[in-house]
């Protein structure tokens, strides 16, 4: 249903707006109102990475006034677009106010750092609605939490491998996150499992859609529904979401563990006295030891890198298959993979078949490239 619109309109545009905004401008049913509306309107996006990257150059692009950006990491080499052209070090926060401060000087932009509990309160209310597309379901049912307390909307999305979703959640018109997650879902690391990265963008484009919907209070936002994208599918589609029966929220806002462990328990469990260092693995190489090293990436990682003597059995084939149960007796098996989050995982299965002496690698090859062979490519 449509929703009054978050920002009053600013009595005059910013010097040089009209001019770049034409397009919006003389758009029926936005024009000048709707433009001033982006204009005084507060945005604060955590997160900066592939989908909130193109969440906050959009919402520049657009018009939007105030962008708070709540992102403390350092800036990596996949965050060279989009607006992030130059290699001066920086956090990811620090690097969008200077480059949109080059850019687009009618936006203010704000460099918040981190989206922590202790600030994150106040945070929220300086600004008319939250963006947070994150992997941590934990900050993101914080965030919920603080939009709903600060009477302000939540502007959700969530990446998975070739696919993803967004919702709109206010807490005074429809469900929140813990309606569509009674219990924490499993979160997708793209950094270990990967992503189509053109997912990210169709993302951060939708959800920079959502914040302009509910700024200029045009259309219908995305509250009480789920828009869900299948890019291989070439499928969307938008389906109900209703309040749950039972599903409330804490007394006071709280904060998980990040990403409620990256580890299973079972994981956690069999890596805390089974892991060896990358230069415990060299020396028993060095000595010729007799181990049976096992890949656990997938077929295309191996090729683009790999320690020499390890033999490729991909995680699938542990965890849905009996991969485990075809390894040696004579050997002891030492599990690796890119950085020691799939090999930890195998090594609970492996454990649980009766190889009680099998090991991971931790950190993974990245470790081992950073320590041990700085030629080894790394991805």
């Amino acid at each position: 249903m449509p929703l009054p619109p978050l920002a009053r309109p600013a009595t005059d545009l910013p010097t040089g707006e009209p001019h770049r905004q034409a397009h919006q401008m003389i758009l029926a049913g936005h024009g000048s109102e709707g433009q001033r509306r982006l204009a005084a309107g507060r945005v604060l996006v955590v997160g900066a990475d592939e989908i909130g990257a193109p969440v906050i150059a959009h919402l520049a692009d657009a018009g939007v006034g105030t962008i708070g950006v709540a992102d403390g990491s350092p800036t990596e080499p996949w965050d060279r677009y989009l607006g992030l052209p130059d290699e001066e070090p920086a956090d990811r926060a620090a690097a969008w106010a200077r480059a949109l401060g080059r850019t687009h000087p009618a936006v203010r932009t704000v460099a918040e750092s981190w989206f922590e509990l202790p600030r994150a309160r106040g945070l929220v209310r300086d600004y008319d609605l939250v963006v947070c597309a994150g992997e941590d379901p934990a900050r993101c049912q914080l965030v919920d939490d603080v939009c709903a307390e600060a009477g302000i909307p939540f502007v959700w999305g969530s990446m998975g491998a070739t696919g993803g979703r967004v919702s709109v959640f206010w807490d005074r018109h429809g469900p929140g996150i813990r309606d569509l997650f009674p219990t924490p879902p499993v979160p997708y690391f793209r950094g270990v499992s990967g992503a189509l990265k053109v997912v990210g963008a169709w993302l951060g484009v939708a959800l920079a859609t959502e914040a302009v919907k509910l700024l200029t209070g045009r259309g219908e936002p995305l509250v009480g529904r789920v828009m869900e994208y299948d890019a291989l599918g070439g499928v969307c589609a938008t389906v109900p979401l209703r309040p749950r029966e039972r599903v409330a929220r804490p007394a006071e806002p709280t904060a998980a563990e990040p990403f409620f462990g990256l580890l299973s328990p079972a994981a956690t469990e069999a890596a805390r006295e089974s892991t060896i260092s990358v230069e415990q693995l060299r020396e028993l190489l060095d000595a010729d030891a007799p181990v049976h090293l096992v890949d656990v990436r997938e077929p295309d990682e191996y090729a683009f890198a790999h320690l020499p003597g390890s033999v490729l059995v991909p995680q699938g084939e542990f965890l849905h298959g009996d991969a485990a149960a075809r390894l040696p007796t004579d050997r002891r098996t030492v599990l690796l993979c890119r950085a020691g989050i799939r090999s930890a995982e195998v090594l609970a299965v492996v454990k649980r078949s009766g190889h009680h002496d099998a090991v991971h690698l931790g950190g993974g090859i990245l470790s081992w490239a950073e320590r041990i062979d700085p030629e080894m490519p790394t991805y």
